[in-house]
Order: C-alpha cells, then sequence, then structure tokens
C-alpha cells in the first residue's frame, strides 16, 4: 500500500501538523518586549527602602535579609525567592528602578544577572540567580546609602 496517496494518511498528518501548531501558539518563541508582561505585574515594597519594588510572585528570605542603619549609613540585603524567570526579572527589576528614580548604571548578564544601580547618595546592586533543576530562582539586593554626604531618605 502506498500511504503517501492514501487520504487516510494525509488527513492523519494534516492533523498531527495543526495539533503541533496550535501546541506551539501558546509558546512565546519570539523575544520578550519590555512591556510584555511587566504592566500588569502587581508589585509590593518589601522593606522600610520605599524606592526598591519586587514583584508580588517573590517573597522574601528574613533567614537571609539584613537592615543595618547607623549613623553613619543605612542599607542591607534582601533576599528574595520565587518561581519567575531571569529574564523576565531582569526586564521588572530594570523598569521598575528606573520608575522609582534609580539610574542603571551596569549590568552583567551571564547565567546569572547583576544590575548596579545608583540615586544621589544611594547604591544598589540586584543580583538574580537561576534556579537549579527547577528550584526557585533567588533575588539579592544590596542597597547602600552614605549619610555623612548630607543623605538620609531611609531614615
Amino acid at each position: 500500500m502506498n500511504h503517501s496517496k492514501s487520504p487516510l494518511y494525509k488527513g492523519l498528518i494534516v492533523t498531527l501538523i495543526l495539533f503541533m501548531l496550535a501546541g506551539c501558539s501558546g509558546m512565546n518563541l519570539g523575544g520578550s518586549t519590555q512591556s510584555e508582561g511587566t504592566n500588569t505585574t502587581q508589585s509590593y515594597f518589601p522593606t522600610k527602602f520605599r524606592d526598591f519594588e519586587v514583584p508580588n510572585e517573590l517573597q522574601v528570605d528574613s533567614s537571609k535579609t539584613l537592615i543595618v542603619n547607623t549613623s553613619s549609613f543605612n542599607g542591607g540585603i534582601i533576599a528574595l525567592y520565587g518561581r519567575l524567570e531571569v529574564e523576565s526579572l531582569t526586564d521588572f527589576f530594570t523598569q521598575s528602578m528606573q520608575r522609582n528614580g534609580w539610574k542603571l548604571t551596569g549590568e552583567a548578564h551571564y547565567k546569572n544577572v547583576l544590575l548596579a544601580f545608583s540615586k544621589g547618595n544611594n547604591n544598589c546592586m540586584v543580583t538574580i540567580y537561576e534556579g537549579e533543576l527547577g528550584t526557585s530562582t533567588k533575588v539579592f539586593a544590596y542597597m547602600a546609602e552614605d549619610l555623612t554626604t548630607g543623605g538620609g531618605s531611609y531614615k
């Protein structure tokens, strides 16, 4: 029997192709733009740093978070985790930090991402680590404000 001419065989092939295309249609195969998904993301301010915003899908790891307040320095390490992609978190932090008055001063992209921001006497470095084998993505934000130069917005 010649399968290439059988109407049943052709119908089966067409049906399989349609199923594959329908399955792929829900996938984002093109590059995402920065506005996709980030405008509708709900966010919150996890600490007293009211200009450091995070998506609701990230939770604070209080066992690894440390806030320091002295007469000359305010800052700390904010540890977060959640099941989000590194690329979407990079886009979120880049946009939200700029929206909150921060200037992106440097970045490094490899398996993980490092974003550096400044705002007056304030500095913030955000590192995003991809979770291994489907585990949570980890984010560490290092906040620092030098109060000896007349700052004080975090007190």
